[in-house]
């Protein structure tokens, strides 16, 4: 995918930038120190900096795309622009990958390791954080661009081992993965600081396979969440930190019944109360 380059040097030409400002073409970069621009046998080509006949400090190599019809016309060529040591893409480069997409961080003996950031062409996806020898590795962040959720944690050889996984209003997962997805143990957090325990389970997805559209990306999988036990009333958890707790409906209704008998019962005790005044000022009317 662009990153080696291993043309054949039997046959390629060199133009040579001399220091008096002469150019010279040859057919080998042996022992020559400076500026060159060089097309190999393979149709790549070089731009930049030569060390004793090697590449080395900074220029751009460019890859050579075979044609492929429509499909690849509107395909830029791999190249890689940036620092290099001894033929190596070294230090602090940009490489485009024509189909996938564009990485700018630190390369380490012509792979990408150190802090880098990746974006994805189709899908607009974003890695940033640490590589190691060309696959992400240590602390780093992948945002889902039609989503704008997120994982961030602990990356080993390209997948996510522990981390969280956070949606845009705050809320978020933590907990361990496979397949960089949520598997396991794990705890979600709420923005009102309620927190839920439970279990995340994956199964593959039938019919698909596990040919992953981008670099590092995991194959499809559908993740199913338990909620632990002792949290498995919700109410539990939005109300517990409440003055008043809400009841539940049938509860309300068992209430509201029972205030309507007391008020009946009022009501009727008021009508009997009347009955009575009435009779004792009749019983009063008739002793006059």
């Amino acid at each position: 995918m662009g990153d080696e380059e291993n043309p054949d040097e039997k046959a390629y030409t060199i133009l040579k930038y001399l220091e008096d400002g002469q150019k010279i073409q040859e057919h080998n970069s042996r022992n020559y120190t400076g500026r060159a621009d060089v097309k190999y046998a393979n149709n790549d080509t070089y731009s930049g900096d030569f060390k004793d006949g090697l590449r080395e400090g900074n220029g751009t190599y460019t890859y050579h795309k075979e044609e492929g019809g429509e499909e690849t016309a509107n395909i830029p060529n791999n190249q890689y622009q940036g620092e290099w040591l001894v033929n190596k893409k070294h230090g602090i480069g940009t490489m485009i990958y024509g189909a996938i997409g564009e990485y700018f961080g630190r390369f380490e003996n012509g792979k990408r390791h150190g802090e880098g950031v990746f974006k994805y062409k189709k899908s607009g996806n974003v890695y940033s954080g640490s590589w190691k020898y060309g696959v992400k590795h240590g602390y780093g962040e992948f945002i889902f661009n039609d989503t704008k959720m997120k994982i961030a944690g602990n990356w080993e050889n390209g997948k996510i081992n522990h981390g969280k996984w956070i949606f845009p209003n705050g809320t978020y997962f933590e907990g361990p993965f496979v397949n960089n997805y949520p598997q396991g143990e794990g705890v979600w957090h709420f923005i009102n600081g309620n927190v839920v325990k439970g279990n995340f389970k994956q199964s593959p997805k039938e019919g698909e396979g596990d040919v992953a559209e981008e670099e590092g990306a995991p194959p499809a999988f559908i993740v199913t969440w338990t909620t632990n036990p002792e949290v498995a009333d919700p109410t539990r958890e939005l109300y517990k930190d409440e003055p008043t707790l809400e009841l539940p409906p049938d509860e309300e209704e068992k209430k509201d019944e029972e205030k309507k008998d007391d008020e009946k019962k009022e009501e009727e005790k008021k009508e009997e109360e009347k009955k009575d005044d009435a009779v004792q000022e009749g019983e009063e009317g008739n002793e006059e």
